[in-house]
């Protein structure tokens, strides 16, 4: 991979961590005069992306026990842009509707994505104790791009999850 790496953290996530990943972000943003909108775009990509990977991981944990698969996360400085890149342990099972969702995603031209996401936030309302989906809506609709993404086999029952997204100045 191409850039420097900005932020780099390898094991579970609390809030805790995010907040010192956070911190970290904005002392390199801070040092090398980042325009604050970046700044911003970047930081939701990262709460997304992070919030997803905590919330998911926290409810397969009994099948992470004896895995030794950590999560992953990193921002990478990239020419002009940063890349986002998040990997967490994924359910076999649950592969298909997540690939299924991001395609949807990365299909929707930018009208459809802001629709789908006003859509997706007021059908969340009336769901108790339910994931409404922005998050991913949100890191596509804020960072412009289409969300890059992988699966590797790490049994029968697990793979190993990576998200990538290229947030771009403008």
């Amino acid at each position: 991979m191409s850039g420097n790496v900005i932020v780099q953290y390898k094991g579970f996530f609390d809030y805790g961590l995010l907040n010192k990943l956070l911190m970290d972000f904005m002392k390199y943003v801070e040092k090398n005069n980042i325009d604050s909108y970046f700044f911003k775009k970047v930081q939701i990509v990262m709460v997304e992306m992070l919030e997803n990977n905590y919330q998911y991981t926290h409810l397969i944990e009994d099948e992470l026990k004896y895995e030794n698969f950590e999560p992953e996360f990193k921002i990478v400085n990239s020419d002009l842009d940063f890349k986002v890149i998040a990997s967490n342990p994924i359910l076999t099972n649950d592969a298909y509707q997540l690939k299924a969702h991001i395609d949807k995603i990365n299909d929707f031209s930018r009208e459809d994505l802001k629709t789908n996401y006003k859509d997706t936030l007021k059908e969340g309302m009336y769901i108790k104790n339910a994931n409404s989906g922005t998050g991913l809506i949100r890191i596509a609709k804020v960072s412009k791009n289409k969300i890059n993404y992988s699966f590797r086999k790490i049994n029968n029952k697990l793979l190993y999850y990576t998200i990538e997204i290229l947030v771009a100045p403008k």
